[in-house]
């Protein structure tokens, strides 16, 4: 658990082992608020890819074989890029499993395994995310993916603070 006082922003850790990338991150908000925030388009769309572009699809069927798609026009190049994938485990609020793929590059489908678990009104999140290889872990890690989930994380934090102040 992490130690930062409550309100500092919190960075994401990514590590990765073999096929696997791990993210953790914790939120000062309860679970269920974060699980809300993680799966419900409006807020997605405040947060996702924060800072690089303006989301052109926010698309959420939160249903176990349920799909997701989203989409954002690059501020610099004007290039859109999409993701989309499926859900496969819904227990809200602390376990979501999904799969995810960069459609721009029509890639291989990667397995996403994400705990919420809450501790004293603060949420650890965990995500596994498992690839078809090492070298696909390797390609993700250096196309920057880092620096646009710290930003989006920070984006979360703002929404979890905006609906926990109402």
């Amino acid at each position: 658990m992490s130690t930062a006082p409550r309100g500092a922003r919190e960075r994401a850790t990514v590590t990765t082992d073999g096929p696997e990338l791990v993210v953790t991150r914790t939120f000062d908000a309860p679970a269920d608020l974060v699980f809300e925030v993680m799966t419900t388009p409006e807020h997605v769309r405040r947060w996702w890819g924060a800072g690089h572009g303006e989301v052109t699809v926010c698309e959420i069927d939160l249903r176990e074989g349920g799909a997701w798609h989203f989409a954002q026009r690059a501020g610099s190049s004007g290039e859109e890029v999409s993701f989309s994938g499926h859900y496969r485990t819904i227990e809200r609020p602390g376990h979501l499993v999904h799969t995810e793929r960069f459609d721009n590059l029509e890639s291989p489908y990667s397995l996403v395994d994400t705990t919420y678990t809450e501790n004293e009104g603060r949420t650890h999140l965990r995500a596994v995310i498992t690839y078809d290889s090492p070298e696909t872990v390797q390609m993700v890690v250096e196309s920057g993916m880092e620096g646009g989930l710290q930003s989006s994380y920070d984006a979360v934090d703002d929404v979890l603070a905006e609906l926990s102040s109402r």
